[in-house]
């Protein structure tokens, strides 16, 4: 009988020459690996399309009946102190300059701001939004906000 008999040299583990290499992954575990491949791509696939909603959306959020129900509606440059300067009026016999009025805590900053108005026994104030507490809301004077109070106003 010859020394090889009873033995299958095919076997990787008898053969020495198949010893060192790499063992074959089951079919299961391919296709494990392919899924996990897709679910990414489809993942930062679906990131990337948020970003871009994100980058390309228009937010201009006015509350509508606010605009409506005040009586003047300006565009005003707030300053470091808080003090309110009037620069266009868009509606309402407002006059352009300084404007006393209490301008919203959470707010204050310097900036550019569109801001509904109406009369009080003292002069003027922010209206009120008829949502949650009555917020007295003001709007950024940003060009998309600007245009859609253009609309509103029609101007």
């Amino acid at each position: 009988m010859s020394p090889d008999a009873g033995f299958d040299f095919d076997d990787p583990f008898m053969n020495q020459d198949n010893a060192h290499t790499t063992p074959q992954l089951p079919n299961s575990v391919r296709s494990g690996s392919v899924l996990l491949r897709i679910a990414l791509v489809a993942g930062l696939l679906w990131y990337s399309l948020l970003g871009w909603l994100i980058a390309t959306s228009d937010p201009t959020n006015v509350n509508i009946r606010q605009i409506v129900e005040s009586d003047a509606v300006v565009r005003a440059t707030v300053g470091v102190k808080g003090g309110v300067h009037v620069d266009h009026v868009w509606r309402g016999n407002v006059e352009p300059g300084p404007l006393n009025i209490a301008f919203p805590e959470n707010v204050r900053r310097p900036g550019d701001f569109l801001i509904p108005l109406r009369r009080n026994a003292t002069g003027w104030e922010i209206t009120p939004a008829r949502i949650g507490d009555g917020a007295r809301l003001v709007y950024p004077a940003t060009e998309a906000t600007v245009n859609r109070m253009q609309e509103l106003l029609g101007e």
